[in-house]
Protein backbone atom coordinates (compact mmCIF):
# COMPACT_ATOMS: atom_id res chain seq x y z
CA UNK A 1 0.00 0.00 0.00
CA UNK A 2 1.43 3.72 -1.10
CA UNK A 3 -1.41 5.51 0.95
CA UNK A 4 -0.48 6.90 4.61
CA UNK A 5 -2.10 4.87 7.42
CA UNK A 6 -2.84 6.07 10.18
CA UNK A 7 -2.56 3.98 13.56
CA UNK A 8 -4.28 4.39 16.96
CA UNK A 9 -2.32 2.14 19.60
CA UNK A 10 -3.75 1.61 23.22
CA UNK A 11 -1.58 0.06 25.57
CA UNK A 12 -1.16 1.19 29.54
CA UNK A 13 2.95 -0.09 29.14
CA UNK A 14 4.98 3.06 27.17
CA UNK A 15 7.66 0.82 26.54
CA UNK A 16 5.12 -1.56 24.60
CA UNK A 17 3.39 1.44 22.46
CA UNK A 18 7.60 2.74 22.05
CA UNK A 19 8.52 -0.60 20.48
CA UNK A 20 5.66 -0.85 18.60
CA UNK A 21 5.76 2.34 17.06
CA UNK A 22 9.14 1.68 15.51
CA UNK A 23 8.17 -1.97 14.28
CA UNK A 24 5.23 -0.30 12.61
CA UNK A 25 7.43 2.74 10.79
CA UNK A 26 10.20 0.49 9.86
CA UNK A 27 7.86 -2.63 7.92
CA UNK A 28 5.45 -0.58 7.07
CA UNK A 29 5.62 2.18 3.85
CA UNK A 30 3.83 4.90 5.32
CA UNK A 31 2.26 5.29 8.63
CA UNK A 32 1.67 7.51 11.51
CA UNK A 33 1.33 5.69 14.96
CA UNK A 34 -0.55 7.71 18.03
CA UNK A 35 0.38 6.06 21.30
CA UNK A 36 -2.68 6.28 24.17
CA UNK A 37 -2.39 4.91 27.46
CA UNK A 38 -5.72 4.40 28.56
CA UNK A 39 -9.04 3.78 26.94
CA UNK A 40 -10.82 6.64 27.60
CA UNK A 41 -8.22 8.85 25.93
CA UNK A 42 -8.25 6.76 22.93
CA UNK A 43 -12.26 6.72 22.95
CA UNK A 44 -12.43 11.03 22.88
CA UNK A 45 -9.18 10.95 20.16
CA UNK A 46 -11.58 8.35 17.99
CA UNK A 47 -14.59 10.83 18.76
CA UNK A 48 -12.36 13.58 17.29
CA UNK A 49 -9.62 12.20 14.85
CA UNK A 50 -10.02 9.12 11.56
CA UNK A 51 -7.80 6.81 11.86
CA UNK A 52 -7.35 3.49 9.77
CA UNK A 53 -6.83 0.84 12.43
CA UNK A 54 -6.60 0.69 16.16
CA UNK A 55 -4.43 -1.66 18.40
CA UNK A 56 -5.55 -2.44 21.76
CA UNK A 57 -4.00 -4.22 24.72
CA UNK A 58 -6.56 -6.90 26.65
CA UNK A 59 -5.73 -5.87 30.14
CA UNK A 60 -5.39 -2.47 31.41
CA UNK A 61 -6.50 -0.72 34.50
CA UNK A 62 -10.01 1.27 33.88
CA UNK A 63 -10.96 -1.48 31.17
CA UNK A 64 -10.28 -4.45 28.95
CA UNK A 65 -9.46 -4.43 25.54
CA UNK A 66 -12.73 -6.13 25.00
CA UNK A 67 -15.10 -3.54 26.70
CA UNK A 68 -13.22 -1.02 24.81
CA UNK A 69 -13.96 -2.80 21.64
CA UNK A 70 -17.15 -2.74 22.56
CA UNK A 71 -16.91 1.22 23.36
CA UNK A 72 -15.82 1.62 20.05
CA UNK A 73 -18.26 -0.35 18.01
CA UNK A 74 -21.27 1.43 19.49
CA UNK A 75 -19.93 4.64 17.66
CA UNK A 76 -17.32 2.88 14.43
CA UNK A 77 -18.67 -0.69 13.38
CA UNK A 78 -15.98 -0.46 10.51
CA UNK A 79 -12.63 0.19 11.92
CA UNK A 80 -10.42 -2.77 11.47
CA UNK A 81 -9.37 -3.59 15.74
CA UNK A 82 -6.44 -5.91 16.41
CA UNK A 83 -6.37 -7.46 20.18
CA UNK A 84 -2.50 -7.13 21.10
CA UNK A 85 -2.11 -8.91 24.35
CA UNK A 86 0.49 -10.23 26.75
CA UNK A 87 -2.22 -11.91 28.68
CA UNK A 88 -3.07 -14.39 25.82
CA UNK A 89 -5.52 -17.48 26.41
CA UNK A 90 -7.70 -19.72 24.54
CA UNK A 91 -10.94 -17.97 26.49
CA UNK A 92 -9.42 -14.26 25.66
CA UNK A 93 -9.07 -15.79 21.72
CA UNK A 94 -12.52 -17.22 21.60
CA UNK A 95 -13.81 -14.18 23.34
CA UNK A 96 -12.50 -11.72 21.03
CA UNK A 97 -12.98 -14.17 17.56
CA UNK A 98 -16.49 -14.21 18.53
CA UNK A 99 -17.08 -10.66 19.53
CA UNK A 100 -15.47 -9.59 15.88
CA UNK A 101 -12.86 -8.22 16.52
CA UNK A 102 -10.39 -8.15 13.48
CA UNK A 103 -7.57 -9.95 14.64
CA UNK A 104 -5.83 -11.78 17.95
CA UNK A 105 -2.31 -11.80 18.77
CA UNK A 106 0.27 -12.24 21.84
CA UNK A 107 2.71 -9.90 22.67
CA UNK A 108 6.14 -11.46 21.96
CA UNK A 109 9.14 -11.21 19.78
CA UNK A 110 10.76 -9.67 16.60
CA UNK A 111 8.47 -12.56 14.97
CA UNK A 112 4.92 -11.11 16.34
CA UNK A 113 5.83 -7.72 15.69
CA UNK A 114 6.20 -8.13 11.93
CA UNK A 115 2.93 -10.53 11.96
CA UNK A 116 1.32 -7.64 13.86
CA UNK A 117 2.49 -5.01 11.00
CA UNK A 118 1.60 -7.17 7.95
CA UNK A 119 -1.81 -8.05 9.95
CA UNK A 120 -2.33 -4.38 10.39
CA UNK A 121 -1.45 -3.30 6.49
CA UNK A 122 -4.01 -6.27 5.39
CA UNK A 123 -6.92 -4.91 7.31
CA UNK A 124 -6.51 -1.65 6.58
CA UNK A 125 -6.56 -2.77 2.48
CA UNK A 126 -9.64 -5.02 3.46
CA UNK A 127 -11.13 -1.92 4.91
CA UNK A 128 -10.66 0.30 2.43
CA UNK A 129 -11.80 -2.00 -0.56
CA UNK A 130 -14.58 -2.93 1.48
CA UNK A 131 -15.49 0.77 1.44
CA UNK A 132 -14.63 1.06 -2.64
CA UNK A 133 -17.07 -1.45 -2.98
CA UNK A 134 -19.76 -0.52 -1.31
CA UNK A 135 -19.45 3.36 -3.21
CA UNK A 136 -19.37 1.27 -6.28
CA UNK A 137 -22.51 -0.47 -5.23
CA UNK A 138 -23.96 2.21 -4.68
CA UNK A 139 -23.60 3.77 -8.18
CA UNK A 140 -24.32 0.55 -10.00
CA UNK A 141 -27.30 0.16 -8.04
CA UNK A 142 -28.61 4.08 -8.69
CA UNK A 143 -27.35 3.63 -12.61
CA UNK A 144 -29.98 0.80 -12.58
CA UNK A 145 -27.81 -0.68 -15.40
CA UNK A 146 -27.45 -4.21 -15.97
CA UNK A 147 -23.67 -4.34 -15.22
CA UNK A 148 -21.17 -7.78 -15.00
CA UNK A 149 -17.64 -8.60 -14.15
CA UNK A 150 -15.86 -11.23 -15.88
CA UNK A 151 -12.95 -12.92 -15.09
CA UNK A 152 -9.18 -13.34 -16.71
CA UNK A 153 -10.13 -16.76 -17.87
CA UNK A 154 -13.64 -15.28 -19.62
CA UNK A 155 -16.42 -16.47 -16.73
CA UNK A 156 -18.88 -14.63 -15.34
CA UNK A 157 -18.37 -13.58 -11.74
CA UNK A 158 -20.77 -10.96 -10.62
CA UNK A 159 -23.87 -9.58 -12.47
CA UNK A 160 -26.39 -7.25 -10.67
CA UNK A 161 -29.86 -7.63 -10.41
CA UNK A 162 -31.10 -5.61 -13.44
CA UNK A 163 -28.21 -7.85 -15.63
CA UNK A 164 -30.31 -11.09 -14.63
CA UNK A 165 -33.91 -9.29 -14.99
CA UNK A 166 -32.61 -8.56 -19.00
CA UNK A 167 -31.67 -11.74 -19.67
CA UNK A 168 -34.58 -13.66 -17.84
CA UNK A 169 -31.72 -16.34 -16.21
CA UNK A 170 -30.97 -16.06 -12.25
CA UNK A 171 -27.89 -14.33 -11.29
CA UNK A 172 -26.73 -18.06 -9.79
CA UNK A 173 -27.16 -19.65 -13.48
CA UNK A 174 -24.88 -16.83 -15.02
CA UNK A 175 -22.55 -16.52 -12.53
CA UNK A 176 -19.81 -19.30 -13.35
CA UNK A 177 -20.48 -19.31 -17.14
CA UNK A 178 -18.87 -17.88 -20.19
CA UNK A 179 -20.32 -15.33 -22.08
CA UNK A 180 -21.69 -17.56 -24.72
CA UNK A 181 -24.13 -18.21 -22.78
CA UNK A 182 -26.04 -15.74 -23.75
CA UNK A 183 -24.45 -14.54 -27.00
CA UNK A 184 -23.53 -15.94 -30.20
CA UNK A 185 -19.68 -16.76 -31.08
CA UNK A 186 -19.39 -13.83 -33.32
CA UNK A 187 -20.44 -11.14 -30.73
CA UNK A 188 -18.01 -13.68 -28.30
CA UNK A 189 -15.38 -13.18 -30.86
CA UNK A 190 -15.98 -9.17 -31.16
CA UNK A 191 -16.14 -8.60 -27.33
CA UNK A 192 -12.70 -10.46 -27.11
CA UNK A 193 -10.94 -8.22 -29.78
CA UNK A 194 -12.39 -5.27 -27.82
CA UNK A 195 -10.96 -6.24 -25.25
CA UNK A 196 -7.51 -6.59 -26.50
CA UNK A 197 -7.66 -3.33 -28.10
CA UNK A 198 -8.26 -1.94 -24.49
CA UNK A 199 -5.57 -4.10 -23.44
CA UNK A 200 -2.93 -2.59 -26.02
CA UNK A 201 -1.06 0.30 -25.23
CA UNK A 202 -2.46 1.98 -28.34
CA UNK A 203 -5.90 1.26 -27.81
CA UNK A 204 -8.77 3.12 -25.90
CA UNK A 205 -9.27 3.08 -22.20
CA UNK A 206 -12.98 1.60 -22.71
CA UNK A 207 -15.18 0.35 -25.96
CA UNK A 208 -18.50 0.87 -26.64
CA UNK A 209 -20.23 -1.70 -29.32
CA UNK A 210 -23.83 -3.07 -30.18
CA UNK A 211 -24.37 -6.47 -29.16
CA UNK A 212 -27.54 -8.64 -29.22
CA UNK A 213 -28.39 -10.52 -25.71
CA UNK A 214 -29.93 -14.13 -25.99
CA UNK A 215 -32.84 -14.32 -23.08
CA UNK A 216 -33.91 -16.96 -21.65
CA UNK A 217 -36.85 -16.68 -23.75
CA UNK A 218 -38.04 -14.64 -26.68
CA UNK A 219 -36.08 -12.83 -29.34
CA UNK A 220 -32.76 -11.19 -28.92
CA UNK A 221 -32.53 -7.92 -26.79
CA UNK A 222 -30.38 -5.52 -28.82
CA UNK A 223 -27.85 -3.83 -26.71
CA UNK A 224 -25.26 -1.45 -26.10
CA UNK A 225 -21.80 -2.97 -24.10
CA UNK A 226 -20.06 0.11 -22.47
CA UNK A 227 -16.61 -2.40 -20.96
CA UNK A 228 -13.18 -1.50 -20.18
CA UNK A 229 -10.76 -3.79 -18.03
CA UNK A 230 -10.30 -3.99 -14.03
CA UNK A 231 -7.99 -2.10 -12.71
CA UNK A 232 -4.16 -3.66 -12.78
CA UNK A 233 -0.35 -3.10 -12.53
CA UNK A 234 0.02 -3.96 -16.11
CA UNK A 235 2.02 -6.56 -15.40
CA UNK A 236 -1.31 -9.54 -15.24
CA UNK A 237 -4.99 -8.80 -16.31
CA UNK A 238 -7.43 -9.87 -14.18
CA UNK A 239 -10.52 -9.53 -16.08
CA UNK A 240 -13.36 -6.81 -17.63
CA UNK A 241 -16.12 -5.05 -16.29
CA UNK A 242 -19.19 -3.62 -18.52
CA UNK A 243 -22.44 -1.95 -18.55
CA UNK A 244 -25.06 -3.15 -21.10
CA UNK A 245 -27.89 -0.47 -22.20
CA UNK A 246 -31.36 -1.89 -23.38
CA UNK A 247 -31.48 -0.29 -27.04
CA UNK A 248 -34.48 -1.83 -28.17
CA UNK A 249 -36.22 1.69 -27.91
CA UNK A 250 -34.01 3.66 -29.31
CA UNK A 251 -33.57 1.11 -32.30
CA UNK A 252 -36.97 1.08 -32.69
CA UNK A 253 -37.06 5.22 -32.75
CA UNK A 254 -34.58 4.82 -34.83
CA UNK A 255 -36.00 2.93 -37.42
CA UNK A 256 -39.23 5.10 -37.32
CA UNK A 257 -37.58 8.46 -37.94
CA UNK A 258 -36.04 6.42 -40.84
CA UNK A 259 -39.07 5.60 -41.84
CA UNK A 260 -40.60 8.86 -41.14
CA UNK A 261 -37.16 10.44 -43.15
CA UNK A 262 -37.77 8.31 -46.41
CA UNK A 263 -41.48 8.84 -46.26
CA UNK A 264 -40.74 13.17 -45.94
CA UNK A 265 -38.33 12.45 -49.03
CA UNK A 266 -40.32 10.64 -51.11
CA UNK A 267 -43.42 12.42 -50.53
CA UNK A 268 -45.39 13.55 -53.99
CA UNK A 269 -45.28 17.23 -52.61
CA UNK A 270 -42.61 19.80 -51.91
CA UNK A 271 -41.59 19.93 -47.96
CA UNK A 272 -39.02 22.18 -46.43
CA UNK A 273 -38.37 22.73 -42.48
CA UNK A 274 -37.16 25.99 -41.57
CA UNK A 275 -35.11 27.14 -38.18
CA UNK A 276 -36.44 30.02 -36.94
CA UNK A 277 -33.98 30.12 -34.14
CA UNK A 278 -31.13 31.02 -36.91
CA UNK A 279 -31.16 34.29 -38.43
CA UNK A 280 -33.56 35.20 -41.65
CA UNK A 281 -35.42 31.87 -40.58
CA UNK A 282 -33.25 29.58 -43.40
CA UNK A 283 -34.33 26.43 -44.75
CA UNK A 284 -32.52 23.38 -43.03
CA UNK A 285 -33.97 20.32 -44.70
CA UNK A 286 -35.86 19.76 -48.19
CA UNK A 287 -37.50 16.60 -49.95
CA UNK A 288 -37.07 15.04 -53.38
CA UNK A 289 -39.63 16.63 -54.78
CA UNK A 290 -38.51 20.15 -53.58
CA UNK A 291 -35.50 19.73 -55.49
CA UNK A 292 -37.29 18.66 -58.47
CA UNK A 293 -40.08 21.04 -58.84
CA UNK A 294 -38.03 24.06 -58.11
CA UNK A 295 -34.65 23.05 -59.77
CA UNK A 296 -32.86 23.97 -57.05
CA UNK A 297 -30.74 21.12 -55.47
CA UNK A 298 -30.03 20.70 -51.79
CA UNK A 299 -26.98 22.68 -51.71
CA UNK A 300 -28.55 25.50 -53.14
CA UNK A 301 -31.31 25.75 -50.87
CA UNK A 302 -30.11 24.60 -47.01
CA UNK A 303 -29.14 27.63 -45.12
CA UNK A 304 -31.40 29.83 -47.03
CA UNK A 305 -35.00 31.81 -46.54
CA UNK A 306 -37.02 30.02 -49.56
CA UNK A 307 -38.12 33.70 -50.94
CA UNK A 308 -35.60 32.98 -53.42
CA UNK A 309 -38.58 31.17 -55.37
CA UNK A 310 -40.12 34.97 -55.61
CA UNK A 311 -39.97 36.67 -58.59
CA UNK A 312 -41.07 40.23 -60.24
CA UNK A 313 -44.78 38.59 -60.98
CA UNK A 314 -45.27 37.01 -57.24
CA UNK A 315 -48.32 38.71 -55.42
CA UNK A 316 -47.31 40.82 -52.77
CA UNK A 317 -50.16 40.41 -50.64
CA UNK A 318 -49.26 36.32 -50.61
CA UNK A 319 -46.04 36.93 -49.10
CA UNK A 320 -47.65 39.29 -46.66
CA UNK A 321 -50.13 36.28 -45.48
CA UNK A 322 -47.22 34.11 -45.02
CA UNK A 323 -45.42 36.51 -43.24
CA UNK A 324 -48.21 37.53 -40.72
CA UNK A 325 -48.81 34.13 -40.34
CA UNK A 326 -44.81 33.34 -38.83
CA UNK A 327 -45.03 36.86 -36.78
CA UNK A 328 -48.24 35.07 -35.43
CA UNK A 329 -46.90 31.72 -35.09
CA UNK A 330 -50.06 30.23 -36.67
CA UNK A 331 -50.57 27.80 -39.99
CA UNK A 332 -51.61 29.51 -43.08
CA UNK A 333 -52.17 28.69 -47.27
CA UNK A 334 -51.86 30.67 -49.76
CA UNK A 335 -51.26 30.50 -53.57
CA UNK A 336 -48.21 32.54 -55.30
CA UNK A 337 -46.99 32.05 -58.52
CA UNK A 338 -42.53 31.40 -58.09
CA UNK A 339 -39.74 30.62 -60.27
CA UNK A 340 -37.64 27.49 -60.92
CA UNK A 341 -33.49 27.91 -60.74
CA UNK A 342 -34.25 28.08 -64.81
CA UNK A 343 -36.93 31.27 -64.67
CA UNK A 344 -40.12 29.52 -65.52
CA UNK A 345 -43.26 30.12 -63.25
CA UNK A 346 -44.93 27.79 -61.86
CA UNK A 347 -48.21 28.62 -59.30
CA UNK A 348 -47.47 27.38 -56.13
CA UNK A 349 -50.07 26.24 -53.26
CA UNK A 350 -47.53 27.11 -50.24
CA UNK A 351 -48.91 25.82 -46.67
CA UNK A 352 -47.05 26.22 -43.86
CA UNK A 353 -47.35 25.23 -39.62
CA UNK A 354 -45.26 25.89 -37.09
CA UNK A 355 -43.65 23.16 -35.19
CA UNK A 356 -43.74 23.28 -31.48
CA UNK A 357 -42.00 22.03 -28.44
CA UNK A 358 -43.42 20.79 -25.46
CA UNK A 359 -43.92 24.24 -24.27
CA UNK A 360 -45.57 25.54 -26.77
CA UNK A 361 -42.79 27.06 -28.39
CA UNK A 362 -42.26 27.18 -31.96
CA UNK A 363 -38.63 25.16 -32.68
CA UNK A 364 -38.97 24.97 -37.12
CA UNK A 365 -41.49 25.79 -39.34
CA UNK A 366 -42.67 23.33 -42.04
CA UNK A 367 -43.89 24.20 -45.36
CA UNK A 368 -45.71 21.46 -48.03
CA UNK A 369 -45.67 23.26 -51.53
CA UNK A 370 -47.10 21.63 -54.58
CA UNK A 371 -47.36 22.42 -57.94
CA UNK A 372 -51.06 23.51 -59.09
CA UNK A 373 -49.60 25.18 -62.53
CA UNK A 374 -52.18 22.51 -64.58
CA UNK A 375 -54.76 23.53 -62.03
CA UNK A 376 -54.32 26.97 -62.33
CA UNK A 377 -54.22 26.74 -66.21
CA UNK A 378 -57.13 24.58 -66.38
CA UNK A 379 -58.84 26.94 -64.00
CA UNK A 380 -58.22 30.13 -66.68
CA UNK A 381 -59.40 27.50 -69.68
CA UNK A 382 -62.63 27.11 -67.79
CA UNK A 383 -63.36 30.76 -66.92
CA UNK A 384 -62.58 31.29 -70.52
CA UNK A 385 -65.12 28.56 -71.77
CA UNK A 386 -67.85 30.00 -68.88
CA UNK A 387 -67.16 33.62 -70.81
CA UNK A 388 -68.19 31.47 -74.11
CA UNK A 389 -70.99 29.77 -72.67
CA UNK A 390 -72.17 32.75 -71.38
CA UNK A 391 -72.42 34.78 -74.62
CA UNK A 392 -73.71 31.48 -76.14
CA UNK A 393 -76.35 31.49 -73.85
CA UNK A 394 -76.99 35.45 -74.78
CA UNK A 395 -77.46 34.08 -78.15
CA UNK A 396 -79.54 31.89 -77.48
CA UNK A 397 -81.74 33.36 -75.50
CA UNK A 398 -82.32 36.76 -77.41
CA UNK A 399 -81.39 35.89 -80.92
CA UNK A 400 -82.88 32.67 -81.60
CA UNK A 401 -85.63 33.12 -79.44
CA UNK A 402 -86.80 36.21 -80.89
CA UNK A 403 -87.16 34.81 -84.43
CA UNK A 404 -88.70 31.85 -82.55
CA UNK A 405 -91.40 33.80 -80.83
CA UNK A 406 -92.19 35.16 -84.36
CA UNK A 407 -92.43 32.04 -86.15
CA UNK A 408 -94.68 30.54 -83.27
CA UNK A 409 -97.10 33.79 -83.38
CA UNK A 410 -97.19 33.46 -87.37
CA UNK A 411 -97.81 29.77 -86.95
CA UNK A 412 -100.79 30.29 -84.49
CA UNK A 413 -102.18 33.32 -86.91
CA UNK A 414 -102.37 31.25 -89.99
CA UNK A 415 -104.14 28.14 -87.68
CA UNK A 416 -106.35 30.68 -86.47
CA UNK A 417 -106.95 32.27 -90.39
CA UNK A 418 -107.07 28.55 -91.49
CA UNK A 419 -108.59 26.36 -89.04
CA UNK A 420 -107.05 22.97 -88.53
CA UNK A 421 -104.12 21.82 -90.50
CA UNK A 422 -101.87 18.64 -90.73
CA UNK A 423 -99.03 20.68 -91.53
CA UNK A 424 -99.86 23.51 -89.32
CA UNK A 425 -100.02 21.11 -86.14
CA UNK A 426 -96.69 19.45 -87.40
CA UNK A 427 -95.00 22.98 -87.69
CA UNK A 428 -96.47 24.19 -84.30
CA UNK A 429 -95.03 21.28 -82.96
CA UNK A 430 -91.87 21.60 -84.07
CA UNK A 431 -91.74 25.20 -82.69
CA UNK A 432 -92.63 24.07 -79.52
CA UNK A 433 -89.84 21.49 -79.37
CA UNK A 434 -87.76 24.29 -80.66
CA UNK A 435 -88.70 26.22 -77.95
CA UNK A 436 -88.56 23.61 -75.14
CA UNK A 437 -84.77 22.66 -76.06
CA UNK A 438 -83.72 26.11 -76.14
CA UNK A 439 -85.23 26.61 -72.15
CA UNK A 440 -83.46 23.68 -71.06
CA UNK A 441 -80.06 24.35 -72.98
CA UNK A 442 -80.20 27.76 -71.25
CA UNK A 443 -80.99 25.97 -68.11
CA UNK A 444 -77.29 23.91 -68.12
CA UNK A 445 -76.16 27.08 -69.59
CA UNK A 446 -76.46 28.76 -67.16
CA UNK A 447 -76.96 26.77 -64.00
CA UNK A 448 -74.75 24.19 -64.82
CA UNK A 449 -73.45 22.00 -62.16
CA UNK A 450 -73.96 24.48 -59.42
CA UNK A 451 -76.09 25.16 -56.79
CA UNK A 452 -77.54 28.07 -54.23
CA UNK A 453 -77.95 28.84 -50.79
CA UNK A 454 -78.43 24.94 -49.25
CA UNK A 455 -81.56 24.89 -47.04
CA UNK A 456 -82.84 21.44 -45.35
CA UNK A 457 -85.22 20.22 -47.80
CA UNK A 458 -88.05 17.94 -46.78
CA UNK A 459 -89.00 15.73 -49.37
CA UNK A 460 -92.26 14.62 -48.91
CA UNK A 461 -93.47 18.27 -49.50
CA UNK A 462 -90.87 19.31 -52.17
CA UNK A 463 -91.94 15.80 -54.41
CA UNK A 464 -95.30 16.59 -54.16
CA UNK A 465 -94.92 19.88 -54.64
CA UNK A 466 -93.25 19.35 -57.85
CA UNK A 467 -96.09 16.56 -59.28
CA UNK A 468 -98.65 19.52 -59.20
CA UNK A 469 -96.18 21.53 -61.25
CA UNK A 470 -95.83 18.95 -64.60
CA UNK A 471 -98.39 17.67 -66.51
CA UNK A 472 -98.83 13.90 -65.26
CA UNK A 473 -102.25 13.09 -67.46
CA UNK A 474 -103.53 9.90 -65.52
CA UNK A 475 -100.37 9.20 -63.41
CA UNK A 476 -99.94 8.07 -60.01
CA UNK A 477 -97.68 9.40 -57.17
CA UNK A 478 -96.28 7.30 -54.02
CA UNK A 479 -94.00 9.50 -52.13
CA UNK A 480 -92.27 6.53 -49.42
CA UNK A 481 -89.95 8.82 -47.81
CA UNK A 482 -90.35 11.24 -44.61
CA UNK A 483 -86.55 12.32 -44.82
CA UNK A 484 -85.05 15.75 -44.26
CA UNK A 485 -81.76 16.51 -46.49
CA UNK A 486 -79.53 19.37 -47.43
CA UNK A 487 -80.09 20.86 -50.59
CA UNK A 488 -80.71 24.07 -53.04
CA UNK A 489 -84.45 23.66 -53.10
CA UNK A 490 -85.04 25.14 -56.66
CA UNK A 491 -82.81 23.03 -58.35
CA UNK A 492 -83.91 19.89 -56.40
CA UNK A 493 -87.42 20.66 -57.60
CA UNK A 494 -86.04 20.96 -60.92
CA UNK A 495 -84.20 17.63 -60.44
CA UNK A 496 -88.07 15.70 -59.87
CA UNK A 497 -89.91 17.69 -62.04
CA UNK A 498 -87.00 16.25 -64.96
CA UNK A 499 -87.77 12.63 -63.35
CA UNK A 500 -91.85 12.88 -63.13
CA UNK A 501 -91.80 14.36 -66.20
CA UNK A 502 -89.49 12.01 -67.94
CA UNK A 503 -91.37 8.92 -66.16
CA UNK A 504 -94.99 10.04 -67.88
CA UNK A 505 -93.18 10.65 -71.28
CA UNK A 506 -91.57 6.86 -71.14
CA UNK A 507 -93.84 4.99 -69.11
CA UNK A 508 -97.46 6.87 -69.79
CA UNK A 509 -100.01 9.13 -68.81
CA UNK A 510 -101.62 6.09 -65.82
CA UNK A 511 -97.78 5.24 -64.47
CA UNK A 512 -96.95 4.75 -61.07
CA UNK A 513 -94.22 6.89 -59.97
CA UNK A 514 -92.68 5.90 -56.46
CA UNK A 515 -90.07 8.01 -54.50
CA UNK A 516 -88.51 6.35 -51.29
CA UNK A 517 -85.70 5.93 -49.35
CA UNK A 518 -82.06 4.49 -49.85
CA UNK A 519 -79.04 3.77 -46.67
CA UNK A 520 -77.73 7.32 -48.17
CA UNK A 521 -80.03 9.05 -50.62
CA UNK A 522 -83.21 8.06 -51.78
CA UNK A 523 -84.53 6.71 -55.19
CA UNK A 524 -87.40 7.48 -57.52
CA UNK A 525 -88.98 4.75 -60.00
CA UNK A 526 -91.94 3.95 -62.29
CA UNK A 527 -93.86 1.02 -63.29
CA UNK A 528 -93.21 1.59 -67.12
CA UNK A 529 -91.37 0.00 -69.75
CA UNK A 530 -88.18 0.11 -68.24
CA UNK A 531 -84.86 1.15 -69.49
CA UNK A 532 -82.75 -1.29 -72.19
CA UNK A 533 -79.97 -2.21 -70.39
CA UNK A 534 -77.76 -1.85 -73.08
CA UNK A 535 -78.48 1.94 -72.81
CA UNK A 536 -78.59 2.77 -69.40
CA UNK A 537 -75.01 3.50 -68.91
CA UNK A 538 -75.64 6.53 -71.77
CA UNK A 539 -78.41 8.28 -70.98
CA UNK A 540 -77.09 11.39 -69.22
CA UNK A 541 -75.40 13.25 -72.10
CA UNK A 542 -77.28 15.92 -73.55
CA UNK A 543 -79.86 15.24 -76.63
CA UNK A 544 -80.08 11.64 -75.39
CA UNK A 545 -83.28 10.18 -75.72
CA UNK A 546 -85.47 7.61 -77.11
CA UNK A 547 -89.10 9.00 -77.32
CA UNK A 548 -89.47 10.80 -80.64
CA UNK A 549 -90.05 14.89 -79.83
CA UNK A 550 -88.02 14.54 -76.48
CA UNK A 551 -85.23 17.09 -75.89
CA UNK A 552 -83.37 14.88 -74.52
CA UNK A 553 -81.86 17.20 -71.52
CA UNK A 554 -84.05 16.24 -68.94
CA UNK A 555 -81.96 13.62 -67.46
CA UNK A 556 -78.58 15.74 -68.64
CA UNK A 557 -80.18 18.28 -65.44
CA UNK A 558 -80.99 15.86 -63.48
CA UNK A 559 -77.13 14.69 -63.19
CA UNK A 560 -75.82 18.03 -63.50
CA UNK A 561 -78.29 18.89 -60.11
CA UNK A 562 -77.17 16.19 -58.41
CA UNK A 563 -73.35 16.39 -59.77
CA UNK A 564 -73.85 20.15 -57.76
CA UNK A 565 -74.47 19.00 -54.78
CA UNK A 566 -72.24 15.87 -54.39
CA UNK A 567 -74.10 13.27 -55.22
CA UNK A 568 -73.48 10.32 -57.30
CA UNK A 569 -76.74 9.25 -59.75
CA UNK A 570 -77.66 5.63 -61.53
CA UNK A 571 -80.25 4.07 -63.82
CA UNK A 572 -80.89 0.65 -62.96
CA UNK A 573 -84.19 -1.33 -63.16
CA UNK A 574 -87.31 -1.20 -60.65
CA UNK A 575 -88.52 -4.22 -59.16
CA UNK A 576 -91.76 -3.74 -61.61
CA UNK A 577 -89.49 -3.80 -64.58
CA UNK A 578 -89.77 0.18 -65.29
CA UNK A 579 -86.85 2.91 -64.22
CA UNK A 580 -85.32 3.33 -61.65
CA UNK A 581 -82.99 6.43 -60.55
CA UNK A 582 -80.78 6.08 -57.46
CA UNK A 583 -79.09 9.13 -55.67
CA UNK A 584 -76.59 8.30 -53.20
CA UNK A 585 -74.07 10.22 -51.40
CA UNK A 586 -76.44 12.44 -49.90
CA UNK A 587 -76.55 13.55 -46.25
CA UNK A 588 -79.49 12.64 -43.74
CA UNK A 589 -81.12 15.10 -41.81
CA UNK A 590 -83.91 12.80 -40.96
CA UNK A 591 -83.90 9.53 -40.45
CA UNK A 592 -85.33 7.66 -42.69
CA UNK A 593 -88.65 5.73 -43.04
CA UNK A 594 -89.40 2.28 -42.26
CA UNK A 595 -89.47 0.09 -45.48
CA UNK A 596 -93.15 -0.65 -46.14
CA UNK A 597 -94.36 -3.96 -45.54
Amino acid sequence: MTDRIDVLHVDDDPSILDLTTAYLDRELDAVDVASVTDPETALDRLAEETFDCVISDYDMPEMTGLDFFERLRADDSAIPFILYTGKGSEEIASQALNAGVTGYFQKGGPEQLRRLANRVEQAVEDARTRVIAERYSTVIEALNYPVYVVDETGVFQFVNEPFAELTGYDREEIIGSTPGFIKDDAAVAEAEERLGQILSSEGPDAQRFPVDIQPKEGEPIPCRDHMAALPYDGEEFEGSVGILRDVSDERRRERELEMKTRALDEAPVGITVTDPQQDDNPMVYVNDRFVEMTGYDRSDSIGVNCRFLQGPDTDPQAVETLRRALDADEPASVEMLNYRKDGTEFWNRVSIAPIRAADGSVTHWVGFQRDITEFKEREVALERQNERLESFAGIVSHDLRNPLNVAQARAQFLQEDIGDNEDLDALQTALDRIESIVEQTLTLAREGETVGEVASVALPELVTDSWETVDTADATLSVETDQTIPADPARLRSLFENLIRNAVEHGGPDVTVRVGDLDDGFYVEDDGEGIPEAVRGDLFPPGKTSTQNNTGFGLAIVESIATAHGWQVEATEAESGGARFEFTGIERLTPPAPAPQ
